[in-house]
């Protein structure tokens, strides 16, 4: 059976990552799983606070940056010491996630975006700790980590498509026709979701 275009689209980078996920949430949308609904917007329009994150979006390399007046000397973007914080500050860095949606993901990736986040509010902290006075602080992200989440989802994606196709035929129509939907069917997407995306962790109540 031939592929379906999606997934050719996305192996050959024809389409963005966020497009990919729009034609999947048409694509999935008669399978009634919040699970994968819950995924796909999240990735859309970013995570809450509170909100389960993948694995590929944790851990992500960072710089903590400065300019300020250190003892005499007036500095401009230089690496702040963690250690420069109190302890129950450190604690914020010990799993740097990333919660910004795809879209602004792409482009810090391919614009050259901006991949860092203010932390200016945390001066006070580090004058109590050190002396130091600090104008702007702010955690300076790795772009190799964010091309890490970008690929991750590019690959899970594909993956997860051709399990689809194999279940419920080409998907070009981006529907699945409701005739071919099983209990079976549904339960063995379901759980090579969770499988793909959060490394089987997620509740299959989507059947």
């Amino acid at each position: 059976m031939a592929k379906s275009q999606l997934i050719k689209d996305i192996a050959t980078n024809s389409i963005s990552i966020e497009e990919a996920l729009q034609r999947l949430l048409l694509i999935t949308s008669e399978l009634d799983n919040s699970d994968i609904s819950k995924w796909i917007l999240s990735e859309l329009n970013g995570y809450k606070f509170d909100e389960t994150i993948p694995e590929y979006r944790k851990n992500i390399s960072h710089n903590l940056i400065y300019s300020g007046i250190n003892g005499r000397f007036q500095v401009t973007n230089q690496p702040l010491p963690i250690h420069c914080f109190s302890e129950k500050i450190r604690e914020r860095f010990g799993d740097i996630t990333v919660k910004e949606s795809v879209e602004i993901i792409e482009n810090i990736v391919e614009k050259g975006g901006n991949a860092r986040l203010d932390l200016t509010s945390l001066a006070f902290d580090v004058y109590e700790n050190t002396g130091i006075q600090c104008f702007e602080i702010y955690q300076q992200y790795s772009k190799a980590s964010f091309v890490r989440i970008l690929s991750n989802i590019k690959s899970k994606l594909i993956l997860f498509l051709l399990n689809l196709e194999k279940q419920f035929g080409n998907l070009d129509n981006l529907d699945i026709e409701k005739s071919t939907l099983t209990l079976d069917k549904k339960e063995a997407v379901s759980s090579n979701f969770s499988d793909f995306f959060y490394d089987g962790k997620v509740a299959n109540n989507g059947c």
